[in-house]
């Protein structure tokens, strides 16, 4: 009976859809998994950045300037902060290539545990409940994403002076977009957000001197 049970897992992590290598661009992985009831794959990217955690991090966190660091970002708004900082309202929206453009509001959530250079750095998201639809109305020819879900995580290397990061997204674009279009949007979208964030990074330090 204890081994039939003990097989179980085995067999529930046989049936589990597995990550596949997608692209592999200079210093990035980027995966891709299928996901239950959907056509579209939710993706994930791992890399190392030349920046400590706190210094990518702050690019991230830094959600104003996401029309001018971030690759498709039109117009990015913080709706609402709580006063630890640690859980925001955010609206987003998006000029992306051939499509009409998309825009949507997430709630993000500080998760990081970092201490005396120690740790790890955290954000995650999930679209905000519809009800949120008031603090941003939709526009005309912009269609509202209501499936974005993910998030960065930031570990130390190299005595933390650079970064390996992990970068997670299921998003839905909505709308009348062949799935295999998502796919390929996804999987070239994500090496581009990884591409900004080191450029940023870059741009900051340059200022600085």
């Amino acid at each position: 009976m204890m081994i039939g049970l003990a097989l179980v897992p085995l067999i529930l992590l046989a049936d589990a859809p597995r990550w596949e290598l997608a692209a592999e661009p200079e210093g990035i992985k980027v995966y891709r998994r299928q996901v239950e009831g959907s056509e579209v794959r939710e993706m994930r990217a791992i890399g190392l950045i030349s920046a400590t955690p706190k210094e990518v991090f702050d690019v991230i966190q830094d959600l104003d300037s996401y029309p001018k660091n971030m690759p498709y970002t039109a117009e990015a708004k913080v709706l609402s902060r709580s006063e630890d900082g640690k859980d925001v309202l955010f609206y987003s929206r998006l000029n992306t290539p051939m499509v009409d453009e998309r825009d949507y509001i997430i709630a993000l959530k500080d998760e990081s545990d970092w201490k005396e250079g120690k740790g790890f750095y955290k954000v995650s998201w999930t679209a905000a409940a519809k009800e949120q639809d008031t603090l941003v109305p939709e526009k005309k020819d912009v269609v509202r994403v209501r499936t974005n879900n993910g998030y960065w995580l930031l570990e130390p290397r190299e005595d933390g002076k650079k970064t390996f990061a992990t970068y997670y997204v299921y998003t839905v674009p909505g709308g009348a977009i062949p799935v295999f279009i998502i796919n390929q949007a996804n999987g070239m979208a994500v090496p581009k957000v990884f591409d900004a964030i080191k450029k940023t990074v870059i741009d900051r330090r340059s200022a600085k001197k």
